[in-house]
């Protein structure tokens, strides 16, 4: 069981870094993810296994949850998209008791042992008034179709030289993270494959799309360019299209000149 953070976790160095990492938080705090005491935020799709309210003279909710990750050592054929085998990871997370006057965790209650998507943070400093470091924040409601003010296809710059490819799938997990530097993090489902793969987001606009599209039903077709090397970011691949219609990267058909 793994206590809040279910991607690959780096551990601060020593307690002068994180004291200097702590100062120099102040210095972001207008980013969201930057505000004091907290290292990521972001939306995940997770199945409820257990939720109940825990404490006396100070309540909150606690509960674990399943999550869907990998196992980075796994041997498997990358270049085929035969990576990663799909791992449940059992997690354990906390809910305010006051998170929007308590309807939180009377939803919550109401959606035990399905799958749900919910916005979270993962604090640094664990708060007194919760038993862990993951703290969901919402539930994020389902949609059947894409909102007036998303398109069916969102494109920006490919920025990998290795290769770039389209996977029919969905994203199940999507944070914005880091201390001094913050990048986009997250793991997508091939549904052709039944894999799953993280990637990383380097464009602000196509990670504010893909966290509005995680709320869809339905499949859609993912864009991924993967880079030969990293940089600050934690994944190779880059997502530098989401199309609803039709495979990623598909070029448009020229249009026919105009005769007068």
């Amino acid at each position: 069981m793994t206590k809040g953070r279910f991607l690959q976790f780096i551990p601060m160095a020593s307690l002068s870094l994180r004291r200097l990492i702590l100062a120099g938080a102040f210095a972001f705090a207008a980013t969201p993810a930057f505000a004091f005491g907290t290292y990521a935020e972001g939306q995940t799709t997770m199945t409820i296994k257990r939720f109940e309210s825990s404490g006396v003279i100070i309540e909150s909710w606690e509960g674990s949850a399943e999550v869907a990750t990998y196992n980075k050592s796994e041997k498997c054929a990358e270049l085929e998209n035969q990576c990663y085998t799909v791992v449940r990871n059992l997690i354990l997370f906390s809910v305010r008791p006051d998170t929007d006057q308590g309807k939180l965790a009377a939803e919550l209650q109401k959606n035990l042992n399905k799958e749900i998507l919910v916005s979270y943070k993962i604090h640094r400093i664990e708060s007194l008034s919760l038993s862990t470091d993951f703290e969901v924040t919402g539930i994020i409601e389902a949609q059947d179709r894409l909102g007036p003010d998303l398109p069916a296809k969102k494109v920006v710059r490919k920025t990998g030289g290795k290769r770039n490819f389209s996977v029919l799938g969905k994203i199940l997990q999507l944070e914005y993270s880091g201390t001094v530097v913050g990048t986009y993090e997250g793991i997508y489902l091939d549904s052709q494959s039944g894999k799953v793969h993280p990637f990383s987001i380097t464009s602000q606009e196509m990670a504010n799309h893909a966290m509005k599209v995680m709320a869809l039903r339905r499949e859609y077709n993912i864009g991924v360019s993967q880079a030969y090397a990293t940089g600050f970011r934690k994944s190779d691949c880059d997502i530098f299209e989401i199309n609803m219609n039709e495979p990623a990267g598909t070029l448009d058909a020229p249009k026919e000149a105009e005769t007068n």
